[in-house]
């Protein structure tokens, strides 16, 4: 009995180490932003199975932690991007595998090297930047215009608490002087949410704080509102609340 117990579980630390993404290789391709400016870069990576979604990339400077949004451009290479703007010179890029049942840490990079990063007539900064290209814009999905019209849809409510969006006398920890994604980030724990889901649930129980319904608009001279149950609810899948985030912030 003994030696059959010895057998299983050596076959399920077997199947549990062969599922990970397991990281060879990760490296900085292409740095897009310079110093002080919210964090976008290219990385190149090799796992042996190349699912971004088992791996995790944090910018980690003195001001806090931010984990990125990943769009896979191929297998060996993706995109990086954050909201944080990154103002320490000795940022770092933590690079981390799901490991069984926890996040282990695999590789750090330094952003900067210790020096400001200067850039130059990078077109594809300029593009990236500044405005999506035509083909970008035809290319759309269904979930982006899905997502679209919901977050029109939520910019024209009249009157948030007669809707049921918000949960009364409730306020969120908002001076006006932090990120959407910070404020998520403090309330996603206790919702059970991703930090995508909060901040689609904090964007849905308050409409008009945010600038032309832009959830990248956060106004800092409103009081923000706690999002009722219900709402909360609708964000309980992560990576659907993910995929809407992007399709709204395009």
């Amino acid at each position: 009995m003994r030696r059959v117990l010895i057998i299983v579980l050596t076959s399920l630390l077997l199947f549990c180490q062969s599922s990970l993404a397991e990281v060879n290789h990760v490296s900085i391709n292409k740095q897009l932003f310079a110093l002080g400016k919210a964090p976008m870069l290219k990385v190149n990576i090799v796992t042996q199975d190349s699912r971004y979604d088992e791996l995790q990339f944090i910018v980690s400077q003195r001001s806090g932690d931010e984990v990125l949004m990943v769009s896979p451009l191929n297998d060996y290479l993706y995109q990086l991007t954050g909201f944080e703007d990154v103002t320490d010179k000795d940022a770092l890029l933590i690079v981390k595998e799901h490991y069984v049942n926890r996040w282990r840490e695999v590789k750090r990079l330094r952003l900067f090297d210790g020096r400001d990063v200067r850039l130059s007539g990078d077109s594809e900064l300029d593009e990236i930047m500044y405005g999506r290209t035509r083909a970008s814009q035809s290319n759309r999905s269904a979930s982006t215009a899905v997502a679209t019209a919901q977050k029109r849809t939520s910019g024209k409510l009249n009157s948030v608490a007669q809707t049921g969006q918000v949960k009364p006398q409730c306020l969120l920890d908002y001076q006006g002087k932090r990120t959407l994604w910070r404020v998520a980030s403090q309330y996603a724990p206790q919702w059970g949410l991703n930090t995508y889901g909060a901040m689609l649930a904090i964007f849905d129980a308050n409409p008009k704080a945010f600038n032309d319904s832009n959830i990248n608009g956060l106004r800092a001279d409103i009081q923000l509102n706690c999002p009722a149950e219900s709402v909360i609810n609708k964000y309980q899948d992560a990576k659907v609340a993910k995929q809407t985030f992007e399709a709204m912030s395009s």
